[in-house]
């Protein structure tokens, strides 16, 4: 897979954030009204939280088992170093919640575009999985970026802008990936493990104790294990 694909496509899947932070703004509009309506506001957006939850970690399982399987220590090692920069990165974002929101949309579009440019360098097919799969779980995060940024009185255009140029990060690291690991192909497996390793950290760090405050886990758990089975069985028949 080209690059100049691989950025177009990357680019492409950017749009579905913006589609669901306009929808998230909805939704928040809603619990702010009161009544009936505002549980079930809740609700959707800790069920948007944990359908992105699910969907990362299922392409965290697949492209770490794909790191793995090229150079085990590599894809291992590359995992911690992972976890060891989102925890760095994330511990300097503490501010006001809009920001944080947009912040931490930040580091999962890094964190994906890495993703998306070591496996596009892997398979062209596995590439492409992972970019389907990112836009559709653009859509859930974007809801969620989204009723954070209206809660500073952003109308749902500017926030549906917001939400696209904090994706902006996924394209421009998936093409500089993708070019690192052709110039330096033993650098792969370490960039799947990387990936893999600050996927998990942004789940478990931020979406699922996210999800866990406006609805129960054991719904949470639910849709977390489906959406997180199902990409890992196909992201596993892509490779």
């Amino acid at each position: 897979m080209s690059v100049d694909t691989v950025v177009l496509l990357a680019l492409l899947a950017v749009i579905p954030a913006g589609i669901g932070a306009f929808l998230g703004v909805d939704r928040l509009g809603a619990a702010r009204r009161g009544g009936d309506r505002a549980g079930t506001a809740e609700h959707v957006l800790a069920w948007a939280n944990a359908s992105a939850a699910g969907l990362m970690l299922g392409i965290a399982y697949a492209v770490l088992m794909a790191g793995t399987a090229l150079l085990p220590l590599g894809g291992t090692l590359g995992a911690a170093v992972g976890v060891g920069l989102i925890h760095v990165l994330g511990a300097r974002t503490r501010s006001a919640l809009a920001q944080r929101a947009v912040m931490a949309s930040a580091l999962h579009s890094a964190a994906e575009g890495i993703a998306i440019g070591a496996a596009a360098a892997l398979a062209p097919a596995f590439g492409l999985f992972l970019v389907l799969t990112f836009a559709l779980h653009n859509v859930s995060e974007g809801a969620v970026l989204g009723s954070a940024l209206s809660a500073r009185g952003r109308g749902p255009w500017s926030v549906a802008w917001a939400a696209m140029i904090a994706r902006t990060g996924q394209p421009a690291l998936a093409a500089v990936t993708l070019l690192v690991i052709r110039g330096a192909p033993a650098l792969q497996p370490w960039a799947l493990g990387v990936s893999a390793g600050a996927l998990v950290y942004l789940v478990l760090a931020e979406l699922l104790p996210g999800s866990y405050r406006f609805t129960g886990r054991t719904s949470i758990a639910v849709v977390v294990s489906v959406a997180a089975g199902i990409v890992a069985l196909l992201g596993g028949r892509s490779r």
